[in-house]
């Protein structure tokens, strides 16, 4: 692990366990950030982890349906991902830019994650399958997912108070 790496992930885990939050027997190890496994405040990590598989799997089956190549699932990528999902839960918003976090391309810059192109789509939706037939009803999403240039995808979803999830697919090349 480089030293951008230890001070993301060192700052992530800040972030989950900041005052109010979790007791420290439930906080985030910088070691668990790749595979959450445990719960911290109203962010369900375990669960979270399983969805993001989950949503990986819909997407990959919708590439290879269509020929595409499988993208590889980056564990940093993924971590980014949450990040932002959760941000939106704790930010109030839902939009590409966020107030904290900026663009993707901003996120990924600022955490040190080397990357020449970055394609983004978020979604709210009481299910991760709700998210991803709303991305494939979109074209514009469609389009993001369903791109060549890609090499690589994270996947990153956190559920607010009422269960619903918020997914954050992060492309790049």
């Amino acid at each position: 692990m480089n030293a951008r790496t230890i001070a993301f992930c060192t700052l992530l885990a800040a972030l989950l366990s900041a005052p109010g939050g979790a007791p420290a027997e439930e906080r985030l190890s910088v070691s668990s950030l790749a595979t959450p496994s445990a719960t911290v405040g109203h962010y369900t990590i375990g669960s979270a982890s399983a969805q993001e598989q989950e949503a990986y799997n819909y997407l990959t089956e919708d590439r290879n349906r269509y020929g595409l190549p499988t993208l590889p699932l980056d564990p940093t990528l993924c971590a980014l991902a949450r990040l932002k999902s959760q941000d939106m839960i704790d930010g109030g918003y839902f939009a590409h830019t966020s107030p904290t976090l900026g663009n993707a391309s901003q996120m990924l810059r600022d955490y040190g994650y080397s990357f020449t192109s970055v394609g983004e789509n978020i979604a709210r939706h009481a299910t991760v399958l709700k998210a991803h037939a709303a991305f494939l009803s979109s074209e514009d999403h469609r389009r993001t997912m369903m791109s060549t240039s890609w090499t690589k995808v994270g996947i990153g979803v956190a559920l607010d108070a009422d269960g619903n999830a918020y997914v954050t697919e992060l492309f790049v090349r």
